[in-house]
């Protein structure tokens, strides 16, 4: 099936320029990584404007090329890859981009990338911390050959224990605070990503996205 799975849908470029002429490169695509904030809770999104300064955060993240969105979730059967409108992640706080560069792949070579990345990444192995969309987006850029993601976007098991360093000691003076509440979210997310399957409320505590998969 054509890059996306499922029904078919618009195909993802033809592999001439874009004159049409067969005797020229095609053109290369772009590749943007989109970064969220993790669900749409404002404390996550003020958690995310704080200990982004430590480098780390809760972030959701989604490789677009072709003018697609491909990101990666927790699912019962099949493949955890989907596909989602570009900067419409649902469930998500969008709050950035970042200009990957292009890709020399043809459009059929990343159809071919996207049904080994299925077969790799099924729906039951994901992990809050350790197996989300994040690392999933860094597989897909090096397979894309953009390269790695930046570090502060895959980085939620630190992004917990930073919250945890930064703000413990606050919240155990002054209890009740706002630095307290955010300590409770790490300690939320750590435990989130501490069982091998996320649990039915767990994960509609996180607000993952639901588009079609691949």
């Amino acid at each position: 099936p054509a890059l996306g799975g499922g029904a078919a849908g618009p195909e993802m470029g033809a592999e001439t320029s874009a004159t049409g002429n067969p005797y020229l490169p095609a053109p290369r695509a772009q590749v943007t990584l989109h970064v969220y904030d993790l669900g749409n809770q404002l404390e996550l999104q003020a958690l995310n404007d704080v200990i982004g300064k430590l480098g780390t955060g809760a972030f959701h993240c989604g490789v677009e090329v072709f003018g697609h969105e491909f990101s990666f979730d927790w699912r019962s059967q099949g493949s955890g890859i989907f596909m989602c409108p570009p900067k419409k992640s649902e469930g998500h706080h969008y709050r950035t981009s970042i200009d990957m560069g292009p890709t020399d792949l043809t459009a059929a070579k990343i159809d071919d990338l996207c049904r080994t990345l299925r077969r790799q990444w099924p729906g039951r192995s994901y992990n809050l911390l350790n197996r989300n969309c994040c690392p999933f987006c860094d597989e897909f850029c090096i397979g894309l050959g953009v390269g790695r993601i930046p570090p502060w976007t895959r980085n939620l098991a630190g992004a917990a224990s930073s919250l945890k360093d930064a703000y413990g000691n606050v919240a155990a003076a002054a209890p009740q605070t706002f630095s307290e509440a955010l300590v409770a979210l790490g300690d939320s997310i750590m435990s989130c990503g501490s069982t091998r399957e996320k649990p039915a409320a767990a994960r509609n505590t996180a607000n993952m996205c639901t588009p079609r998969m691949m």
